[in-house]
């Protein structure tokens, strides 16, 4: 049963960021892999916060975190296209964009999920 829930939420974050990443990467036309920081940076909030409030405020049974925060987040969330992104922005010879990408993906996913913690914490 936990790997049809895992399956279940996988299939459901992943289609979740395929469409959300496709209507970013349409509006916003740049160079800049804004659609992979922005899922990780929301993906590392929400993160945060429903570990918090699964564990600490609700104790939802470990079967929400198998469906959610491994199968649906594990899913939506992508340390290897943002690997891929960056090595290609720096391979490519734009240095600034390269580490840019970087910093801004570690710092806006640390303070993401530490605002979630917090949020989650007061809910």
């Amino acid at each position: 049963m936990n790997y049809l829930l895992v399956g279940l939420g996988g299939l459901l974050g992943a289609n979740a960021r395929y469409i959300l990443g496709g209507l970013l990467a349409r509006s916003l036309k740049t160079t800049f892999p804004y659609e992979t920081l922005v899922i990780n940076v929301v993906g590392s909030f929400v993160l945060g916060f429903f570990m918090v409030v699964a564990t600490d405020r609700f104790e939802l049974p470990p079967e929400h975190r198998l469906l959610f925060a491994i199968g649906f987040l594990g899913s939506f969330t992508t340390f290897s296209t943002f690997t891929y992104e960056t090595l290609v922005l720096l391979e490519e010879g734009d240095l600034l964009l390269g580490l840019a990408n970087i910093v801004a993906s570690v710092a806006l996913g640390v303070l993401a999920g530490y605002l979630g913690i917090l949020l989650g914490r007061l809910f």
